[in-house]
């Protein structure tokens, strides 16, 4: 697969009623993006998104760390895993901001997207972890 790209990817751990949800970052390299570029016109005029399709190759360096999105809510401590999940947040590139809220984000002059589809991949020719998101 050829790769392109460096991203970071918050992974959410929710709160309880008394505790904010919790956000834990990891980096990953050598990844594949690809961003697309929509636009439509509506009742109240031009509308343009980016639509991310991101592309994690199965062999990528920290590949054994990554836990199933159920495992990884289980644990106590997330540090030094990571998984993939509906609403996690992605930046393109490396990103050392300690995120409390995904608006933080906006502070980060970087480019950068919502989850909204994954799905793993890790069987056959070409093995990864697909994402789709806005």
């Amino acid at each position: 697969m050829l790769t392109n790209a460096t991203i970071t990817i918050y992974n959410r751990l929710p709160g309880t009623k008394n505790t904010y949800d919790t956000w834990h970052r990891t980096v990953l390299r050598d990844v594949h993006v690809y961003v697309d570029h929509k636009a439509s016109v509506g009742d109240s005029g031009l509308n343009s998104a980016e639509v991310y399709k991101i592309r994690i190759p199965a062999e990528v360096e920290n590949a054994n760390q990554y836990l199933l999105p159920e495992e990884y809510r289980e644990l106590s401590s997330p540090a030094g895993y990571w998984t993939i999940q509906i609403d996690d947040q992605i930046v393109l590139g490396e990103c050392d901001l300690e995120m409390e809220k995904p608006a933080d984000l906006k502070a980060v002059y970087q480019r950068h997207c919502k989850v909204l589809s994954w799905s793993d991949n890790r069987f056959g020719g070409l093995p990864h972890w697909r994402i789709g998101g806005v």
